[in-house]
């Protein structure tokens, strides 16, 4: 399973803010399972596309490195995230704290929000 989350960047401010966009497609592997019958977007996937994005930023301010996720805060869901249907991720900085950077983001399908949450990134200690 390949696990880019990302099909397009609309907007970067290198360093700042993100917007990018994927498309949720029902032959993606990742619905074959999660829920039979009912296949939703799992919010872990969400999560690891907003983590995706704010990697995408850094990159773009020149801030390379493989950014991992280092913790989540208040993420809320408001509705499922189905196959056709286009997620806007927006995910904006919001500080750093002891070398860790903290993100705000949310998640739109249109207008309507399908969740939001504040999370962290750091580099990995390489081995």
């Amino acid at each position: 399973m390949s696990y880019a989350f990302i099909d397009r960047v609309l907007e970067c401010e290198p360093g700042t803010r993100i917007v990018a966009v994927k498309a949720l497609a029902l032959n993606e592997e990742i619905f074959r399972d999660h829920f039979p019958g009912m296949p939703v977007l799992p919010g872990a996937m969400i999560l690891e596309a907003f983590v995706q994005a704010a990697g995408r930023c850094l990159e773009a301010a020149g801030e390379a490195g493989d950014w991992v996720l280092h913790s989540v805060s208040n993420m809320r869901f408001n509705r499922f995230a189905t196959p056709g249907e286009v997620l806007r991720l927006e995910v904006e900085r919001d500080g750093e704290e002891d070398g860790a950077l903290r993100f705000k983001a949310r998640a739109l399908v249109e207008e309507e929000r399908v969740c939001r949450a504040r999370f962290s990134v750091r580099k990995t200690n390489p081995l």
